[in-house]
């Protein structure tokens, strides 16, 4: 009787234990597939910010370009002279397409808009008539579609507008066979007034869908199904699919046709009527007012798979943009962990292990011993720094005692195109061997799989910490340390390398082998090489990544089209930071930041510090400041000329720099 009371005690023991086991299975479950669900979502919104905030700069871009051209006073009279024509009672198109103001002003245009990528413009009356355009066969057609006209009235009451893809057959009366804008083709639309300020007439600059457009919104495709596409209020696409030969290969698509105005998201199979989820929830918001959605339910997307997304709606341009990836790569981690949960049932002792084993296996990946830790020959210390994608520990090799600094990649940063990056930092950091480049000792595999690399440890501080604390630096110290940066980047570019990061924070001042004021240059996480095809690159989208403050223009425009010259622009803004202890622009705001360093004339150094500067060192950072690079000096030798003339009158000893640490360290 007493063995049966055990054994019932034992077996109620051990249903509580599975019970238990099962509900704290159970709420596991539920809390890592709500934190899947969150950091998905971050994610994908994060990546729809991104896209869509270049997309703005563009648009802004485009946008001050077009009122330029519109409130130019030639522009502005040739126009007039065109409109006055074509409202006379009785004039023929030919009247005023081949009246004499129409060939200066395509002249002063196309001069204008040469090289910017833009293919055309067009100029529109009131009564919505094309009277001026690139194009001759264009001159003298009629606006047909009532949704353009619609979107032209406000242009035609004073505002520019963005007028999403389209083609001629949409929206002209009679459009002419053999068009030269078949394609779908983006407008950028601004009101032209005449010299009393009333407004006569729209102008309008036109480019390729199928270009920048179309490249800023395939710069999203991250992962392996992840993409970024445009739609219409009827869920008309927009842009181009990541999966354009696969609609072919489905009958979707005819033979060479994109998806940009030939494809309704509407899953396969579905009623003419029925859009996916997520085309219909943008619709639904833009008619309610709402702006912005996200859908991490799965859900049938228009290729027939499930997917979630997030989606944003601009009114402004009166179209959405969305973010969607497959469920499948989404919640892949799922699979497993319900695995997990299963054997958890079938085997209770395995499952309390690997449990305690995934907890110690987590907190040492999350560095909670992460001063006893150790990598590869290396034993961390304090964390000293970290960045988007590492951390940087202060460590000490096993054998040979010397202090370093070790950079661990994070795991939760552990992605295929961030490894590769990684990897790449390190190999193109270790093939410098110039004094003024960081040395990179070591390279590797912790225990745990993490990467990881060893460079020397420095013991210094950042220019951006020296003008922060002490204000702009004397031009002696200045030209010191930048003939110091000028011949590290030497080293660099000889190698085809650029940099891409030059900026305060990436230039540190150390104390080294005994001398002062010695220069090294960290970061070679952007680095780029110059002879590598631009589709080759390991990070292929259009994030802007770096300091903007820093950043060429045509670095800006396009991250993938920069040479050695765009380093040479950041040489410059440093150089004004330096001696002015004033940024080149002042602004909180990226957005506004980036449209000044694209349109902006930047002040002299000369203007802006509080100190003498020599006429030839002002000039010099002048001339790296030039928006165009063919303007700028060509090579990095040109620099280090002109500033060893001017450390010839402006010297800076040991004795200076050891005199600006010891006042340093009595601050401290």
């Amino acid at each position: 009787m007493r063995r049966a009371q055990l054994r019932l005690r034992f077996a109620l023991a051990l249903l509580a234990a599975v019970i238990a086991l099962g509900a704290i299975g159970l709420w596991t479950y539920g809390a890592v597939e709500r934190s899947l669900r969150d950091l998905r979502g971050t994610t994908l919104t994060t990546l729809l910010e991104a896209q869509t905030e270049t997309l703005k700069v563009w648009i802004d871009d485009q946008t001050l370009t077009v009122r330029r051209l519109a409130r130019d006073p030639k522009v502005r009279d040739y126009v007039a002279a065109l409109e006055a024509i074509a409202k006379r009672p009785g004039t023929t198109p030919e009247g005023y397409c081949a009246a004499p103001a129409r060939r200066p002003l395509v002249a002063q245009l196309d001069s204008a808009l040469a090289g910017s990528g833009t293919i055309g413009f067009n100029v529109i009356d009131r009564s919505a008539r094309i009277i001026a355009s690139s194009f001759p066969v264009y001159c003298g057609l009629e606006i047909r579609s009532a949704a353009f006209k619609a979107r032209l009235a406000p242009v035609l009451g004073g505002e520019t507008r963005f007028f999403h893809p389209a083609r001629d057959a949409e929206r002209l009366v009679h459009p002419p066979p053999d068009a030269p804008l078949a394609q779908p083709v983006v407008w950028i639309k601004t009101p032209v007034r005449d010299e009393r300020g009333r407004i006569i007439a729209a102008l309008g600059l036109g480019q390729y869908a199928s270009g920048q457009f179309a490249a800023i919104l395939a710069a999203g495709r991250g992962g392996k199904t992840a993409e970024v596409y445009a739609f219409d209020r009827d869920g008309l696409m927009l842009s181009e699919s990541r999966y354009t030969e696969e609609l072919r290969a489905a009958g979707r698509l005819a033979r060479g046709a994109g998806t940009t105005l030939s494809l309704v998201l509407r899953p396969p199979q579905a009623p003419p009527e029925t859009l996916t989820r997520l085309a219909a929830a943008a619709r639904a918001g833009a008619g309610s007012g709402k702006r912005a959605g996200m859908l991490l339910e799965p859900y049938t997307g228009y290729r027939g798979h499930a997917v979630i997304g997030a989606w944003r709606w601009l009114a402004p341009y009166d179209m959405g943009i969305a973010v969607e990836m497959s469920a499948e790569e989404a919640y892949a981690p799922l699979i497993v962990l319900r695995t997990v949960f299963a054997a958890v049932f079938g085997a209770l002792v395995i499952a309390v292990l690997s449990a305690l084993a995934a907890w110690f296996t987590a907190a040492k990946l999350r560095g909670e011993d992460g001063a006893r830790r150790r990598v590869g020959a290396y034993r961390l210390g304090e964390r000293i720094g970290e960045g988007g994608i590492g951390n940087v520990y202060l460590a000490r090799h096993d054998l040979l005692k010397r202090p370093t600094a070790l950079k661990l990649l994070k795991p939760s940063r552990a992605t295929d195109e961030l490894v590769a990056r990684f990897e790449r930092e390190a190999q193109l950091a270790s093939q410098l061997s110039h004094p003024n480049m960081v040395e990179i000792f070591d390279y590797g595999r912790a225990a745990d799989g993490s990467l990881y690399y060893a460079m020397e440890y420095l013991d210094g501080e950042t220019v951006g910490a020296i003008v922060l604390r002490d204000g702009a630096m004397p031009v002696a110290r200045a030209v010191h340390l930048l003939r110091q940066v000028c011949a590290g980047l030497a080293e660099a570019h000889g190698k085809g390398m650029v940099h891409r990061d030059v900026s305060a924070t990436n230039i540190m001042v150390c104390r080294y082998g005994g001398e002062h004021d010695f220069v090294k240059i960290l970061d070679f996480g952007l680095v780029k090489m110059v002879d590598q095809p631009a589709g080759e690159t390991i990070t292929r989208t259009l994030r802007i990544l770096g300091t903007p403050l820093y950043m060429a223009p045509e670095r800006l425009r396009d991250p993938a089209d920069v040479d050695a010259r765009a380093d040479i622009y950041a040489v410059g803004a440093l150089a004004f930071f330096m001696l002015s202890g004033r940024r080149l622009f002042d602004s909180d705001d990226t957005l506004a930041l980036t449209s000044r360093v694209l349109n902006e004339v930047p002040p002299r150094v000369s203007d802006a510090a509080a100190q003498s500067i020599p006429p030839e060192l002002d000039q010099l950072v002048a001339a790296c400041l030039e928006k165009r690079r063919e303007d700028r000096p060509q090579h990095i030798g040109a620099l280090i000329e002109i500033l060893e003339r001017v450390a010839r009158t402006q010297r800076w000893a040991q004795r200076d720099a050891q005199a600006a640490w010891s006042a340093r360290h009595k601050a401290d």
